[in-house]
């Protein structure tokens, strides 16, 4: 393999990121080094020590935003100063693996027909503040076990991921949101409609600081908002190993109808809609035992019990994700740098 096909330039999009990014550089600039390469850090307005600490880093170049306009943004200003074809894409909030950078690209250049090539994550959760940030971590881990060496999806992985900058450019980059979370769907279709494959390897792992399920909920209620119009134009949900799943909108689905039976029983008083939320509940625990087992073997039974409050959660962010979409209903919220 030509080593000039293998120099990569890596972006990572900062916000907010003081209590990761530092251990996260010092990953990235050890892997970096087995490989020409350049670092390009952009800096989307910290309001915290983000950008103190990257100052400390002589081997890095640092863009500084005056406005935070979400990590797409942030993303495409970091390719467009990229020296090298190869871009390598890393969030501030991951902590990535041994000889991960230049096994996505191996694989990049190795078939002419791959768009992008994502890394894995480790069912490993960073953030020890929050025990519900556990749950989190499962849900966006389930189904990325099940791949043996590497699995074609219908995303690229926004968080760690690799594209040839031609390609990057040729598709549009990553569509700019206001807020973090939903790239990813946008930029594998568009890879798709070019029929190159969006693969995601296990050569390439990465762990995460995941957030609390707070802060998910409302995250997903945006994302689910986003995700919207990109469904009805694909008329297709995305694969397993991804969150916008038919199995996921399901469980939505069933939780939406629960929902009502409930109200039905506090108004009409009848029995009928009691049994009828029963059977619902035990159809919903039917599409989610694979995930309440892996929850299990994962993280013991009290995860599996506390799984089963946490996927009524996501459900309800993913209604009101869809009826914010539906009635163009207004949902102002933080933004957030952690998953």
């Amino acid at each position: 393999m030509d080593t000039n096909e293998c120099k990569v330039s890596v972006i990572i999009p900062v916000h907010n990121s003081e209590k990761t990014i530092s251990y996260c550089l010092k990953k990235i600039i050890s892997e970096s080094n087995k490989l020409e390469s350049e670092i390009i850090v952009v800096d989307d307005a910290s309001t915290d020590n983000t950008l103190n600490i990257l100052k400390e880093f002589k081997d890095i170049k640092i863009i500084s935003l005056e406005r935070n306009k979400g990590a797409g943004n942030a993303r495409n200003t970091g390719a467009n100063i990229a020296k090298y074809n190869n871009l390598c894409f890393v969030d501030s909030d991951i902590y990535i693996s041994e000889d991960s950078i230049i096994n996505l690209v191996k694989r990049l250049i190795k078939d002419d027909d791959v768009g992008s090539v994502s890394g894995s994550q480790n069912t490993i959760n960073l953030n020890k503040d929050s025990w519900s940030s556990n749950f989190v971590c499962l849900k966006s881990c389930y189904g990325i076990d099940k791949i043996n060496h590497e699995k074609i999806l219908s995303t690229c992985c926004s968080e760690f991921c690799v594209i040839s900058k031609e390609l990057f450019l040729k598709v549009g980059k990553w569509k700019a949101f206001s807020n973090a979370g939903g790239e990813e769907f946008d930029l594998g279709y568009k890879i798709k409609k070019l029929e190159k494959k969006n693969i995601k390897t296990k050569e390439a792992k990465y762990s995460g600081y995941w957030c609390d399920l707070n802060t998910r909920f409302k995250r997903i209620i945006q994302r689910t908002e986003k995700y919207i119009p990109l469904l009805l134009k694909k008329k297709s949900f995305d694969s397993k190993g991804t969150f916008a799943t038919f199995s996921q909108s399901l469980s939505s689905l069933i939780t939406l109808i629960m929902v009502l039976n409930i109200f039905l029983i506090l108004v009409f008083k009848n029995y009928i809609y009691f049994y009828v939320l029963l059977i619902l509940y035990l159809l919903q625990l039917i599409i989610e035992l694979k995930f309440l087992l892996f929850a299990k073997n994962k993280f013991g039974f009290k995860m599996l019990l506390y799984s089963l409050y946490g996927i009524q959660v996501i459900n309800l962010a993913i209604i009101i994700g869809f009826l914010s979409y539906i009635f163009k209903l207004p949902f102002n919220s933080r933004k957030f740098e952690s998953k």
